[in-house]
């Protein structure tokens, strides 16, 4: 995995922080795919596709 920037790690700790206070704790996999996010890895279209054939969703 890339090594994120700065201002990339700051961007989801605000995203973890938000949900924390929505009472949605980030788990380890979700963090995984805002980091894959955050580096270009894979698009935010592409983790909601994914996530949609995990859970039946198609």
């Amino acid at each position: 995995m890339k090594e994120l920037e700065p201002q990339k790690q700051f961007q989801i700790a605000q995203v973890v922080a938000t949900m924390a206070i929505e009472d949605m704790p980030v788990d380890s996999q979700t963090y995984e795919i805002l980091t894959q996010i955050a580096t270009g890895e894979k698009t935010a279209e592409q983790a909601v596709s994914e996530a949609r054939k995990e859970y039946g969703h198609v």
